[in-house]
């Protein structure tokens, strides 16, 4: 048999820990990712609190206790940022060490900006530290702000690593990059390595994956949701976190009760039904749509920024208006405005008359869908996930050849 013939040697089975607070909105733009390595044969754990764990599991994957939710965390320690205080983010560092000790000893350590637990528990465990930027790259001195930098420095001499004023070790391996430089807010990056990367949207829309080497299966498409007659669509939704809101709901809806559109409205759980109530008739509700296979037919969303709505939303080349409620909405939303995707409203200022004339704008000047599709085209042509599950392939490979070299460089000074 010829070189030329021989099959590439197939890379190990690794086991990789997705490590998310537990929110819906942070967890569900990871589960694409996780599912890519499952694919690719490999293992794959996601740590969360239990909040999320019937979400992990019904994406058909591993979940792993590890954390608290930040209510139960305010409680424990009332005293303490809930977020990022010496004390909750300690205490996930012990879960996430307990499970790499006695259950899943992890290669490959994957966590989404905000969790900083993880960050230290892979550099103990000696595991690849890749960060998958859902969201806009946070620099040190945001950290700083939030007084994140006195809890690592606390942890990193507790559990005897090198001291880290820079806090370069939040990005010590790898970078996921999935924005432009307008959203990401510098360019380039301040991190030792960057993979670009198209963001791949889950929305709840996929079935689980039964098996390492199976494909996921889209479900089964449900009966239109749009009206054939002639009006533009809008998508309507605040998401899993902001969607009791029912001033803002009741806002959207009156702006665009008399309005010639039709309007889909995704609700969630928790919001009060109270916002269906005496609703207007160009409106139709649902608790639940993957946004996914109501995007394609939509000429515009109006919505909240969270993160992964907007990235839907501009994925699918739908232009958007936002009118933010907190986390790092204001920015997404200046960011959408800035490059011309959509427009921004600020929820003090959303008057169901300017709210209007908002979409009216979005839907009439034509830059807006041109804009919006252009962030969609960008997107398609950047890498897919089998070249980050690459990268981070060679990553641990690497790593586990220097260990080797390392133990062998022991034994031989033994012996000697």
């Amino acid at each position: 048999m010829s070189s030329a013939s021989v099959p590439a040697p197939q890379a190990r089975s690794l086991r990789v820990i997705f490590s998310v607070r537990p929110f819906r909105g942070h967890l569900h733009p990871l589960i694409p990712l996780a599912r890519a390595f499952r694919r690719q044969g490999h293992r794959v754990a996601v740590a969360t609190a239990e909040d999320m764990a019937t979400v992990v599991t019904g994406a058909g994957l591993i979940w792993l206790p590890a954390g608290q939710n930040p209510r139960q965390l305010w409680d424990a320690f009332p005293d303490e940022d809930p977020d990022y205080g010496y004390l909750a983010v300690k205490a996930k560092v012990a879960d996430l060490l307990e499970i790499a000790v006695e259950h899943f000893p992890p290669d490959v350590i994957i966590r989404e900006p905000t969790d900083l637990a993880p960050a230290i528990a892979a550099e103990i465990a000696g595991a690849v530290h890749v960060v998958y930027g859902l969201g806009h790259f946070i620099p040190p001195k945001s950290w700083r702000i939030l007084k994140a930098d006195e809890t690592i420095k606390a942890l990193r001499s507790e559990y005897g690593l090198p001291e880290d004023p820079g806090l370069k070790s939040l990005y010590r391996d790898l970078y996921l990059s999935v924005l432009t430089p307008t959203f990401e807010g510098c360019h380039p990056l301040p991190v030792p390595a960057v993979q670009k990367l198209c963001y791949g949207v889950y929305d709840g829309g996929g079935t689980p994956v039964p098996a390492a080497d199976a494909p996921e299966v889209p479900e089964a498409p449900v009966a239109p949701l749009v009206q054939d007659n002639g009006r533009p669509t809008i998508l309507m939704t605040l998401g899993t976190v902001y969607n009791t809101n029912a001033d803002l709901f009741s806002r959207f809806l009156e702006a665009l009760g008399s309005e010639p559109v039709n309007v889909v409205c995704t609700l969630g759980d928790g919001a009060s039904d109270a916002v269906t109530k005496d609703a207007p008739a160009n409106v139709r509700f649902e608790r639940y749509i993957p946004h996914s296979l109501i995007l394609p037919h939509c000429q515009a969303m109006l919505c909240h920024a969270g993160f992964n709505t907007m990235m839907g939303c501009l994925s699918a080349g739908v232009p958007i208006v936002c009118v933010p409620l907190g986390s790092d909405q204001e920015y997404n939303a200046r960011a959408c405005d800035t490059d011309g995707l959509g427009l921004m409203l600020k929820d003090g200022e959303a008057s169901p008359e300017r709210i209007r004339a908002a979409v009216r704008r979005v839907l009439d000047e034509p830059s807006f869908a041109k804009n919006a599709r252009a962030f969609r085209e960008d997107m398609a042509h950047r890498p897919g996930f089998p070249a980050a599950v690459r990268r981070i392939e060679a990553l641990a490979a690497s790593r586990a050849s220097r260990a080797r070299k390392v133990a062998a460089h022991r034994a031989a000074t033994r012996k000697a």
